[in-house]
C-alpha cells in the first residue's frame, strides 16, 4: 500500500477539474422536450415524502431518514429554469474531481469501460460516469425508491439504455464482471466492509480497477472509529432529517488495509484536505481471502 503525498496546490487543481466537469455535465443533460420536463416534474414531486413501507420496514422507528423520506441526491440542472439542489450539492463532481487529482488519473480513464456505481442514490454519479464515456453502468441502490428514482432518470428522461440501476444491497449482489467499481460514500456506511469490499473484489475482472471514497479520520495508522448505530440512534421517528448511520470511520492507511485484506493490489491512498480519505486498487488475478472469522466463510 502507497500512502500518497498530494501534489503541491491540490485543492486549486482539484477546483479546475471540477469547473470543467461542472460545465460539461450541465450542457450533456440538459432537457429539449415538454415530455422530458413532465416526467422530471413527476421526479421533483417526490421529495419531501416519506414511506417506509416500500421498502420493507415496519415503521420508521430506528431507520434512517433517507430511507424514509425521499431526499434528492445530488444538484442536477435539467434546464435554466428547472435546478435540483441535492442533499450533497455537487459532490458527484467534486469526488471524481478529487479522484483524478489524487491519483493522477486522466479524464478518459473510464472511456469504453463497464462499470458497476455502487450507491448511486438518485444518479447523480451514474450520469458523471456515462458523461466521462462509460460504456454500460449498473448501478446499486439499496433504497428502492432512490433505484427507481435514478432509472427514471437515466433511462426514461435521458434515454440511456445502457445504463440500469439495480434496488439491492451490494451484500446481495453476486452476478456480472465489470472493468471498474466506483464506490464513493458507501463503504463507512457498511456494518461488514471488508466483507463489502470482497464483494465488490468478485464483481471485477482481472485488470479492473476500484475507486473508493469515504468519510475518515485525520491519523498514519491504520485505525477506525466506530460510529454507533446502536441503541438510541433514530428512536425520534418525527425528526425525519436526523443525523447517524455510520458504523465506522477509517483512517487513510485503515481503508487501504480493508483494501488489501479484501484482495486489491496495487493499493494508492490519501486524505484530502476535506477530511474524506480515497483509495484506488486493482484485482490484477484472483486471490485467496483470508477466512478466519469471515461473517460469510464460503465467500468466493
Amino acid at each position: 500500500m502507497q500512502v500518497i503525498e498530494l501534489p503541491t496546490k491540490f485543492l486549486e487543481k482539484v477546483k479546475s477539474v471540477e469547473s470543467e466537469l461542472s460545465a460539461s455535465y450541465d450542457a450533456a443533460y440538459l432537457i429539449k422536450s415538454e415530455r422530458q420536463r413532465s416526467l422530471a416534474q413527476a421526479l421533483a414531486a417526490q421529495i419531501g415524502t416519506v414511506d417506509w413501507q416500500v421498502e420493507g420496514y415496519s415503521s420508521p422507528e430506528r431507520q434512517r431518514d433517507l430511507s424514509i423520506k425521499f431526499h434528492w441526491g445530488h444538484d442536477h440542472r435539467f434546464d435554466e429554469s428547472f435546478f435540483l439542489p441535492g442533499r450533497m450539492a455537487n459532490r458527484h463532481l467534486a469526488l471524481i474531481a478529487e479522484f483524478l487529482t489524487g491519483f493522477d488519473i486522466s479524464r478518459n480513464h473510464f472511456e469504453g469501460k463497464n462499470i458497476l456505481d455502487v450507491g448511486c442514490w438518485t444518479g447523480g454519479t451514474t450520469l458523471t460516469l456515462k458523461m466521462l464515456g462509460a460504456h454500460r453502468i449498473h448501478a446499486l441502490e439499496e433504497v428502492r425508491k432512490y433505484a427507481d428514482a435514478a432509472n427514471n432518470l437515466c433511462r426514461d428522461i435521458y434515454g440511456f439504455n445502457d445504463i440500469q440501476c439495480e434496488p439491492t444491497s451490494l451484500f446481495r449482489y453476486e452476478k456480472g464482471t465489470y472493468d471498474c467499481v466506483y464506490v464513493p460514500g458507501v463503504v463507512y456506511h457498511l456494518s461488514d466492509p471488508v466483507l463489502g469490499l470482497r464483494r465488490l473484489y468478485n464483481r471485477l475482472n482481472d485488470g479492473g480497477d476500484i475507486f473508493v471514497e469515504s468519510q475518515g479520520l485525520d491519523d498514519p495508522k491504520p485505525i477506525c472509529r466506530f460510529d454507533n448505530n446502536g441503541p438510541g440512534f433514530g428512536q425520534n421517528s418525527t425528526n425525519l432529517d436526523r443525523g447517524g448511520w455510520n458504523w465506522f470511520s477509517p483512517s487513510a492507511s485503515c481503508l487501504g488495509a480493508w483494501m488489501e485484506c479484501a484482495g486489491f493490489e496495487d493499493v494508492r491512498v490519501f486524505r484530502a484536505p476535506s477530511g474524506r480519505v480515497y483509495g484506488y486498487g486493482r484485482r490484477n488475478s484472483f486471490v485467496e481471502i483470508t477466512r478466519a472469522g469471515l461473517s460469510v466463510p464460503d465467500i468466493e
